[in-house]
């Protein structure tokens, strides 16, 4: 070698001699100021493998536990009635749509085919205007919100 090890391969040799080349080793026998920066570096890892772990001075564990969220219960008012309203709405559905199966398709034969268009034109309709209100007061509560924001 015609130039010093840089400071990783000095580090590598004091730490494991053995996995460096075989021309490192070499140099750093043969070489006083490697071996001066080979001394300097094994003080260091043995002071450093001696030195106690850093510990808090206080119990981080008490500090800490009464700041996290506290798990919901699995069984709360607002989901039963939720749930109850679901399967009950299922049930309202379900049942005639099981019993009348047959029966449903002779339920529309004597509707005139305009009348089942105003039907569904209207049902559209009604939707397409909840839809737009709803996506308005969407837009206003966003405003109120970014013009809150002071961050």
């Amino acid at each position: 070698m015609n130039s010093h090890p840089k400071e990783k391969e000095i580090q590598e040799y004091v730490l494991d001699r053995y996995s460096c080349s075989a021309d490192l080793i070499g140099h750093i026998e043969s070489c006083d100021v490697c071996k001066d920066e080979v001394k300097a570096y094994s003080v260091l890892f043995t002071e450093l493998k001696h030195e106690a772990a850093p510990a808090f001075e206080f119990d981080l564990s008490r500090l800490v536990i009464p700041l996290l969220p506290t798990p919901e219960p699995m069984m709360r008012t607002d989901r039963f009635i939720f749930g109850f309203l679901v399967i009950f709405a299922c049930l309202c559905i379900g049942v005639p749509v099981y019993v009348f199966w047959q029966n449903i398709l002779y339920l529309f034969n004597d509707i005139p085919v305009y009348f089942i268009y105003a039907i569904v034109g209207s049902t559209s309709l009604i939707l397409l205007v909840r839809i737009q209100t709803m996506f308005k007061k969407y837009q206003n509560q966003m405003r109120i919100l970014n013009f809150n924001y002071t961050g």
